[in-house]
């Protein structure tokens, strides 16, 4: 069996590592925008 091996940088991490970070960083931004929806949400119902 052939072990898969992934292409590395010059810093020592491979594209694997950034397109995981990726992910992490478009979640964030998901629930960031969905944290402010709740807020603004929450925020007009106070004012009736």
């Amino acid at each position: 069996m052939k072990k898969d091996i992934l292409p590395i940088d010059k810093n020592g991490f491979s594209n694997k590592f950034f397109e995981e970070l990726e992910k992490e960083h478009d979640k964030v931004s998901e629930f960031a925008d969905r944290q402010k929806q709740l807020k603004q949400k929450h925020g007009q119902a106070d004012l009736k």
